[in-house]
């Protein structure tokens, strides 16, 4: 019970009830958009968008990582302002000189889907909007007002609903990319003005934050890996399987209510990730940690996705009737999430916290560099189910090597 009050005296509660509202009106964006438009034309923006996903983690360059994990070495309101404009200003900028790249490449990376062409060259804009978001959360989370970080997830969420409805009865699946990319500037501009946030600042960085570009560029780097890992199976189904836009969309559409269920690990992670930063030479505390997350949170997350691979057919009906064949893979994806929530997220995040990001990398490397070569024999073989089954598999594999390396870190540490 301590572990689950002091969860709450974070307000964890808030933060879990923010990413849960988050993926049910994303759901309802998504139903409304799968049923609005043909199976192709949300299959290549689909594809447009994991491409795009894939070089999210580079946005600002893993300057914004880095301030939250800084923050709390930085005394006082002031200090953290002039970091947060520090890295604001430098990491807006290199994220206007990503999109110049992806916007020179979009051609060559979807020569496999030419129609998703359109769609990529518009969402390769949520690289600098969603960047401008995720500062504003990270400095309230920096200050420990996680409410204010969910009020700014639900509000991204309900200007996203609304924008898709909006545009995509106006434009189709363009209209859908143009409001993924405006919500989170709508969502989260009215309370970077109301911190006072929206400041640049091009001096250098100050003594004792020695180490901050390297924590961000390996953050950034495992960050950029692990997107790679949940985009070679999408990327690879497009150039494998026949009729590929359909089969990406099949796919995609299993695998949303799967992906969602992170929420529950994430949000815990979230909340308590500024906490754990301060525990980072306390193994104990940290174990501890682990094992109070297993028995509250751990049994939640084996019950629900219990429930989710029993309602499956019915789930994916709600998208369409031709996505109910998709059953089997979101099963499979299920029992691979399983290990996500016990294992990947919370010592993925915990070994973040700890400022490990570097060990992070090096486990992300490892599992996309097997990931690819088990696509390839797998898919040609079972088409999406082998993606999926890969997927599921390697998922549990990583978690195990995350708590691995975690467990070394640790041993490496003196008892305080």
């Amino acid at each position: 019970m301590s572990y689950v009050k002091a969860f709450l005296q974070r307000h964890g509660h808030l933060m879990m009830a923010a990413n849960v509202a988050t993926k049910l009106l994303g759901f309802g964006a998504v139903i409304f958009v799968t049923r609005c438009t043909t199976e192709e034309d949300y299959g290549a923006y689909s594809y447009a968008m994991n491409l795009v996903g894939a070089v999210v983690p580079f946005m600002g360059l893993g300057a914004y990582q880095a301030f939250l994990r800084y923050a709390s070495d930085a005394s006082g309101q002031r200090a953290k302002k002039e970091l947060f404009a520090y890295a604001f200003s430098r990491g807006v900028l290199a994220s206007l000189m990503l999109i110049g790249v992806l916007q020179l490449l979009a051609s060559a990376l979807c020569v496999a889907i030419p129609e998703s062409i359109a769609s990529f060259r518009i969402v390769s804009f949520v690289v600098l909007t969603t960047l401008v978001m995720e500062y504003v959360k990270s400095y309230a989370r920096a200050l420990h007002l996680n409410h204010i970080s969910a009020r700014i997830d639900i509000t991204y969420a309900i200007v996203l609903l609304a924008a898709t409805v909006g545009m995509t009865m106006g434009i189709g699946i363009l209209g859908y990319a143009i409001a993924v990319v405006a919500a989170p500037v709508f969502a989260s501009s009215w309370y970077a003005i109301k911190m006072g946030l929206m400041h640049w600042s091009w001096k250098t960085l100050r003594p004792g934050f020695a180490g901050f570009w390297s924590y961000g560029l390996f953050t950034t780097m495992g960050a950029l890996l692990a997107q790679l890992f949940f985009s070679v199976d999408i990327f690879l189904i497009g150039h494998l399987v026949g009729e590929k836009a359909s089969s990406v969309a099949v796919y995609r559409v299993a695998l949303l209510i799967p992906m969602a269920t992170s929420v529950l690990p994430i949000s815990v992670a979230a909340t308590d990730f500024v906490t754990n930063s301060a525990r980072k030479r306390n193994p104990r505390a940290l174990r501890n940690y682990m094992f109070g997350y297993w028995k509250t949170f751990g049994v939640l997350s084996v019950l629900s996705l219990g429930a989710l691979w029993w309602m499956a057919p019915w789930l994916l009906a709600v998208f369409g009737p031709s996505y109910a064949e998709g059953a089997s893979v979101m099963r499979l994806f299920l029992v691979g999430s399983l290990g996500a929530h016990l294992l990947r997220v919370p010592y993925g995040h915990l070994l973040s916290a700890v400022g490990r990001a570097d060990l992070n990398t090096y486990v992300n490397g490892a599992v996309f560099l097997a990931t690819i070569p088990l696509c390839f024999w797998a898919i040609p073989q079972w088409g999406i189910m082998g993606a999926a089954g890969v997927m599921a598999a390697m998922l549990w594999v990583s978690g195990g090597m995350y708590a691995l390396v975690f467990e070394i870190h640790l041993r490496g540490q003196r008892q305080d």
